[in-house]
């Protein structure tokens, strides 16, 4: 039966003084009686799932499955679940359904999801500690993809057996996964299943020979203007600036004082002993907001990609909304902000204001704060203050995905 496939060895028969412990494909014929993410309550957060890496075949040969399911349990355990009501747990094993415990088994924090369907094997790690970063599952992806070549090309001399690999957004549903997009070098993406757009985090780190490409990470300072003596400085006149500037430097103000005012005072509710504000910038807000975790996104956290995505307004949308507006502004190059533009973010965050508005109760209304600086006859020196603060930061540079030079 073992040569024919009727039944595969599994991990626990390894060694000769163990018993034997077989995998029995044909008698594991339930399948998931609700979804699998929700049966392990898991986030639905890019950040949380990864995306899917698809095995794609012409002819998937249905043993091929089976004989991975048994290579992964060699390698790691198999995931159990509580049910309510039952004494033993349930293990994670259906038909086309598997779970593994990448960790051990104290931790629990990171999973792997194993399906399949007709000629594809899909697989998808979650996440439930880190996040998820560039690179963190390719000894998954290697160990998937070298197991499958050892059962076609070793074990079983398949020659005419081929995948190629593709991948889709993790928060595609399982049976709506088709494996579409083939890998890129490109750091961001428009997602077709979301309508918006990803940051493509290469987790699965499946381009060998591509080039490196550049995270930045950038942390609010002063730009340094030695190069400009102060005269210099002071003598610039406001009709040295352009229009766009203008409206970059009221955009700059409303999002540094006003969106942070409105974030800080919602989180103040909850942490009575929180930081001062001067010492309380957008992202140590969303950070903090994030991790008390009680004003969720509509979608999840990091799921909106852009700040017009407007019909989602629950209090977690205008929190995501808060730290996208600052990261246009911060994506800026020229300090320049066009007067479309510049109409759209104010009706957006005339909306988001009036919410907050509601919400927090303030002394004094952020909506009358926002007409006030919109109103308002801009300085030189706010150009110039909105400009280092901005876009003067401290940079640190981390390469993403490192190529080893030879000597």
């Amino acid at each position: 039966m073992e040569k024919f496939d009727i039944i595969i060895r599994s991990s626990e028969s390894e060694g000769a003084k163990q018993i034997p412990y077989f995998y029995v494909p044909c008698m594991i014929k339930a399948e998931p009686e609700i979804d699998i993410h929700e049966m392990f309550n898991v986030p639905k957060d890019i950040g949380k799932r990864s995306t899917w890496m698809c095995f794609r075949f012409i002819f998937l040969p249905p043993h091929l499955y089976n004989h991975l399911i048994a290579s992964l349990s060699r390698k790691y355990n198999i995931a159990e679940r509580v049910v309510t009501g039952q004494k033993e747990r349930q293990i994670a094993l259906f038909k086309s359904t598997a779970v593994f415990e990448l960790q051990d088994e104290t931790t629990k924090l990171r999973k792997l999801l194993v399906m399949t369907c007709p000629n594809v094997i899909q697989i998808q790690v979650w996440e439930f500690g880190e996040d998820i970063k560039s690179g963190l599952y390719k000894y998954i992806a290697d160990f998937v993809t070298e197991e499958l070549n050892t059962i076609m090309h070793t074990r079983f001399k398949m020659s005419n057996v081929k995948f190629e690999k593709k991948w889709e957004c993790g928060l595609t549903e399982p049976k709506c996964v088709t494996g579409s997009n083939i890998f890129m070098e490109e750091p961001t993406y428009q997602c077709d299943t979301c309508q918006i757009k990803h940051m493509f985090i290469d987790e699965w780190s499946d381009q060998q020979n591509k080039a490196p490409w550049v995270r930045v990470h950038v942390k609010a300072g002063k730009r340094d203007h030695s190069n400009v003596s102060e005269d210099q400085s002071s003598e610039r006149s406001l009709r040295e600036f352009t229009a766009e500037q203008i409206n970059f430097t009221k955009m700059g103000i409303i999002v540094l004082n006003i969106l942070a005012d409105a974030s800080y005072d919602l989180l103040k509710q909850d942490i009575p002993n929180l930081r001062p504000r001067s010492d309380c910038d957008i992202t140590y807000l969303y950070n903090e907001h994030r991790r008390l975790n009680k004003h969720i996104p509509t979608n999840g956290w990091g799921v909106i990609r852009q700040v017009d995505q407007v019909t989602d307004i629950a209090v977690g949308d205008d929190i995501e909304r808060i730290r996208l507006t600052r990261n246009e502004l911060q994506h800026s190059r020229a300090a320049e902000l066009g007067d479309t533009r510049f109409n759209e973010l104010c009706n957006i965050l005339t909306d988001l204001l009036q919410r907050f508005d509601q919400l927090n109760k303030p002394t004094r209304l952020y909506t009358d704060h926002l007409h006030e600086i919109l109103a308002k006859t801009i300085s030189a020196e706010d150009v110039q203050s909105i400009e280092n603060e901005i876009l003067g930061m401290d940079i640190t540079v981390e390469i993403v995905n490192p190529v080893k030079v030879q000597p």
